[in-house]
Order: structure tokens, then sequence, then C-alpha cells
């Protein structure tokens, strides 16, 4: 499919089975709504395993998000990758418009004030094929999955030369950034928004739900991200808010 750019473009996503019911159900049906619009092929890939919070098979099925974005731009000009969490509740604006001619990525800041925390965010993510985003997913891959709750996002913080705080990520903010960081774009927070409501804690990890409260947010958002959520609560969030919104139709 050749976008409205006359680019070949697709959004990549995966899941493994715990997550399998919340990408079907949820958000592929509004990926789809939006690759429609936009001129996008989409690919869901199908992973043998996945596990909870960051435990080994949580970690390996983040980690599958990068062999499956290079895989893509081999084929396709532009590759918008979307977490299985994510709902698209807007298709009037195309995302790559956010990305800088000269850039080669565009990545949504995440902004946690109750950690100290600013940081890109691998939820949503749009790259360019060439040499540019090749280095940088070697880069990326070089690092390798790390250690706590961002085994892939971890990894991108670093070959951008993130300043990542802690071992959870707590005061991570801008640090002496690398040559790939003049090459990434920034789009705007409602391309990848946390959902923030009903959060208690017996349904989330990573961070403590309060730490959701005062998170920046916009009125509108195109993209709802149910982060740190089990898979039954992420299920049970996305069906209200896409049967709110009538998004959960095919």
């Amino acid at each position: 499919m050749v976008g409205s750019l006359g680019r070949k473009r697709v959004i990549v996503t995966a899941a493994g089975p715990r997550m399998q019911p919340v990408l079907d159900e949820c958000a592929l049906p509004s990926f789809r709504r939006y690759a429609a619009r936009w001129g996008f092929d989409v690919h869901a890939e199908r992973l043998p395993a996945d596990g909870t919070a960051a435990d080994s098979a949580a970690q390996q099925a983040k980690w599958a998000k990068i062999a499956l974005l290079r895989e893509a731009l081999r084929s396709y000009d532009l590759a918008l990758w979307l977490d299985a969490d994510v709902l698209v509740l807007r298709d009037d604006e195309d995302v790559a418009a956010h990305l800088h001619p000269q850039a080669f990525q565009a990545l949504v800041l995440e902004q946690v004030p109750s950690e100290h925390r600013l940081n890109p965010n691998t939820g949503v993510w749009l790259l360019r094929a060439g040499p540019a985003a090749t280095a940088f997913l070697d880069a990326v891959a070089t690092a390798g999955p790390q250690p706590g709750p961002w085994a892939d996002q971890g990894a991108v913080l670093l070959a951008l030369g993130w300043d990542r705080g802690d071992e959870r990520y707590h005061w991570a903010r801008p640090g002496r950034g690398s040559s790939f960081l003049a090459g990434t774009s920034w789009l705007p927070p409602g391309w990848n928004q946390p959902y923030v409501a009903g959060r208690i804690p017996a349904e989330s990890y990573n961070s403590d739900p309060a730490s959701y409260t005062d998170r920046p947010t916009v009125p509108r958002p195109h993209a709802l991200h149910f982060m740190g959520l089990t898979p039954q609560a992420r299920l049970r969030h996305m069906r209200a808010v896409a049967a709110e919104l009538g998004t959960s139709a095919s």
C-alpha cells in the first residue's frame, strides 16, 4: 500500500498469548481504521510467549519490536510501531507530518513528575528507512535487552545518550546525547498519552498508580497507551474506552 505522500508505509505491532486478546479485540481495529485513512499496511506478529511486568518472557516480548522494525524497514519507507496496549482514537492527522525531513525517527517524551522522570517512550515509534535508522537499530541491538522494566526502551535511551537515572529510571533526563539525538523528532504528547484513570495497585506494575495522577495529558489524544497494567486490566479498560468512543468496531 502506498500512503498519501507516495511512500510505502506499515504499522507494526505484536503480542504474545497473554496480550493477544487485547490486541485482537481492542487495539487492532483502531490501527486498521487509522491505516486505511493514511495508507498504511498493518503487520501484527503473534509472539510465542509473553509474561508479566519485567519477567524474562515479558522482556523477550518487548525486545521483539527491534527485529520486527528492522524487518519492516527492509520493505517500507516508513514504519510506525504501536504497542498492543495502545488505542488510536483519532485519524484526522498524519503522524508522519511530525517527522522532520532530516530526521530518521520520532518518539513522544513521557513525563512523570512523581518520579522526576522525562524520557522517550517506545510504545509509539515512527521510523524512516535509511542508513541512519539502520545504524540506530544496530546501536540498540548492540546495547542488548536492558535489566529492569524496560528491555527495549532502556536500550533506546542508551543509544540516544540519555541520562537514565537510577535502576527504576527515576530522575531520567536528557544527558550528553549521541549523534542519533539530532536525527530524532518529537511527536506531540497526545500521540502517546498514558491512560490515567481507574488504576489500583493490584492491577499495576512498574510504576505506582499514584504516579499517573499528575502526568501531563491533552483533552483529545490521538493515541491512548494503557501502560503498566495487567493484561486483564488492560482488556477491561480498553474495552470500556473503545465502547465509549465507538472504536471497537472493525
